[in-house]
C-alpha cells in the first residue's frame, strides 16, 4: 500500500456507516485524515475488490438478527 495513507481502514469504516454516498469525493469530505478524492480514486483503482472480499472485511462488524 505504499504511496497511500491508511485508506483501507478508513474506507472500511466509511462503507459501514455510509447509507447513501459511496464515492471517493464523499469519503474525502468526511475522512478523519486529509485525503483528496483523487488519492481515494487512485487507491481504489489499484485494488481489485470483489463483493466477497468486501464482505469478509465488514462481516465481523455486522450483527445478523432473525426477526
Amino acid at each position: 500500500m505504499s504511496g497511500y495513507p491508511c485508506i483501507k481502514d478508513i474506507y472500511k469504516i466509511f462503507l459501514q456507516v455510509s447509507s447513501v454516498r459511496y464515492s471517493s469525493l464523499a469519503l474525502s469530505e468526511v475522512s478523519p485524515s486529509p485525503l483528496s478524492h483523487d488519492t481515494v480514486s487512485r487507491w481504489l483503482k489499484s485494488r481489485c475488490f470483489r463483493p466477497k472480499d468486501l464482505w469478509r472485511l465488514v462481516e465481523p462488524s455486522i450483527k445478523l438478527v432473525a426477526e
